[in-house]
């Protein structure tokens, strides 16, 4: 509930400050005195829609500032403590500024926050109902919270939701799995073609180098043979060969030695090198011999080191590291391909979830359904002591039809929610022989609040009244025994709850447990608006104004007395 609330250059209010209690809070006042300003200043604080035209002219922002009791309002501390907002004791404050150039300011607590933040722990906390803000009525998901609670269903909807979580946890992970299936696809793709690459070669260590060694070697052969050749023919198969004229060389030497005995040693160096030159000549008949010379194997040597040098480029390694490459992308590759199993193991598991989802959803809308019409008649009578004698309220329930919808039913597939198969709409008619339309069409503000107090007071203890409820004239166009029927209403609603009430309205004016008088006067050439709480004496009178008008008689104040007497008894 509010504890406090503090309006400054808010449209008429040039400031206000009012301390507000539980109970049921009574708004009065001449027509265009600003009732409705405090409850849409209310709905700004909740966030609602906020506009730069309820800037006090001449002003640069207004300031709306509330003080809220927690005491009882766990939804709202758990939502704060989600959200990370502090609070003290069982109060929090909630602070808007609206800037002339539509720029908001929002703070809960100390913590500066958003507009969205407003809204969502005000739905904890109110519901505001104002002429300008339909803030709960008037949204499908909140009807179909007054059905589901009017039919117990409340336990089946929480077992629903929770399997729609499942299914969309189950759901989400294959959607994972899918893309990074896609992802997976091109890299085993890859993975397979670089191994079939590396093996179409398989090259075996050391061999580049090995091969290098015979690529020189048939490179050169043609021109190795014809030096060979050369070296032979000079050594030993020319007519004057060196191998053949050496041993007369040595002959003619030997005479030297014998005419001159000191050379000797020269005679054997001659030997030494005829024995060298003849063991020379057996190598170089060996590597002739030896010498292998091919194109074909030249050819095939080259294109072998091409390929292994490619390789090598390619994937930046020796020859030693291709080969541990290639058990690294093998491996890989089995990994991949036993994921390829998770998908099954996924897709069952999505496939279970969403047969456990269909079928409560079956449950769940069918209950509704057995439901509906009970509920149209329990309202109806409702709506008809709150005044509304001809009003109807229709519910109609559908499902959405999506081609892409997780349900089949028959040749069609339909849409899943948070709340199941069903879409909701109330349908609203004011008077007889009129065809229902969309509630949130045709109700005036007036009949929004008391199709609203019918509902309430059709779910009692099944749905209690929520810790504050803001109503505009919701008694509007009501007399006699249906303004007392409203009264009544309110009164008991109040028990457990803040209600703030603009009212028109005596005998509802005179049920508040608290009455406070809204009054514009001039100041400065300028309209000013004002509230003030009233006491009995001046409870009296203003009542005294409602029955009679500006001229308050005797009789008059007579009859209010009496009818504030009565409330109070």
């Amino acid at each position: 509930m509010i504890t406090h609330l503090k309006i400054r250059d808010f449209a008429l209010f040039e400031s206000l400050e009012l301390s507000l209690a539980d109970g049921l809070s009574v708004f009065t006042g001449e027509s265009g005195a600003g009732k409705s300003l405090i409850f849409d200043a209310l709905a700004s604080l909740f966030g609602g829609r906020c506009s730069t035209a309820n800037i006090r002219q001449g002003k640069e922002r207004y300031s709306l500032q509330a003080v809220l009791s927690l005491t009882g309002q766990n939804l709202a501390k758990d939502y704060l403590m989600e959200q990370g907002f502090r609070y003290t004791g069982d109060e929090i404050i909630i602070t808007k500024e609206l800037m002339k150039d539509g720029k908001a300011r929002v703070k809960i607590g100390e913590s500066l926050a958003s507009t969205t933040h407003l809204r969502e722990l005000g739905k904890t906390m109110a519901e505001i109902h104002s002429q300008n803000e339909q803030l709960f009525l008037l949204e499908k998901s909140n009807q179909l919270e007054f059905l589901d609670r009017y039919g117990n269903l409340e336990s089946l909807k929480f077992k629903f939701k929770s399997a729609l979580q499942q299914y969309r946890h189950w759901k989400q992970k294959l959607i994972d799995f899918e893309e990074t299936r896609r992802t997976m696809l091109k890299r085993k793709e890859i993975l397979e073609y670089e191994i079939e690459e590396i093996e179409s070669v398989s090259p075996k260590e050391g061999e580049d180098e090995s091969l290098s060694s015979e690529e020189s070697l048939l490179a050169n052969g043609e021109k190795l043979a014809e030096n060979y050749r050369l070296v032979l023919e000079e050594l030993t198969e020319k007519e004057n060969s060196i191998l053949k004229v050496f041993p007369t060389l040595i002959h003619a030497i030997q005479k030297v030695s014998i005419l001159i005995p000191e050379k000797k040693e020269m005679l054997e160096e001659w030997e030494e090198v005829y024995d060298r030159l003849k063991s020379l000549k057996s190598i170089i008949r060996e590597e002739e011999e030896e010498l292998f010379f091919s194109p074909e194997r030249l050819d095939m040597v080259q294109s072998r080191l091409q390929d292994i040098k490619k390789l090598k480029k390619k994937y930046n390694v020796s020859l030693t590291e291709i080969n541990l490459l290639l058990e690294e992308k093998k491996s890989e590759l089995e990994r991949w391909n036993e994921q390829a199993g998770d998908e099954d193991f996924l897709r069952i598991k999505k496939d279970q979830c969403l047969s456990e989802l269909k079928e409560l959803g079956f449950q769940l809308s069918k209950l509704r359904r057995n439901v509906i019409s009970q509920f149209e008649e329990d309202v109806q009578k409702e709506m008809f002591d709150l005044g509304l004698e001809g009003g109807k309220l229709q519910v109609v329930l559908r499902w959405e039809e999506n081609p892409e919808g997780e349900v089949e039913e028959g040749s069609k597939s339909y849409f899943l929610s948070e709340s199941g198969l069903d879409q909701i709409e109330f349908y609203f008619s004011a008077n007889p022989g009129e065809k229902p339309r969309p509630l949130r069409k045709v109700a005036s503000g007036g009949e929004l609040s008391r199709v609203m107090l019918a509902l309430r007071s059709v779910l009692g203890k099944r749905a209690p009244s929520p810790q504050m409820l803001v109503l505009d004239e919701v008694d509007a166009g009501l007399g006699g025994e249906a303004a007392e029927a409203m009264a009544a209403k309110l009164k008991k609603l109040a028990r457990n709850s803040q209600i703030l009430l603009i009212t028109h309205t005596q005998q509802v004016a005179a049920s508040g447990d608290h009455q406070i008088k809204i009054e514009k006067r001039q100041e400065g050439g300028r309209t000013v608006s004002e509230a003030s709480v009233l006491d009995f004496e001046e409870r009296k009178r203003e009542l005294a104004r409602m029955i009679g008008g500006k001229q308050v008689t005797s009789a008059v104040l007579k009859a209010a007395t009496d009818l504030l007497m009565k409330k109070a008894g």
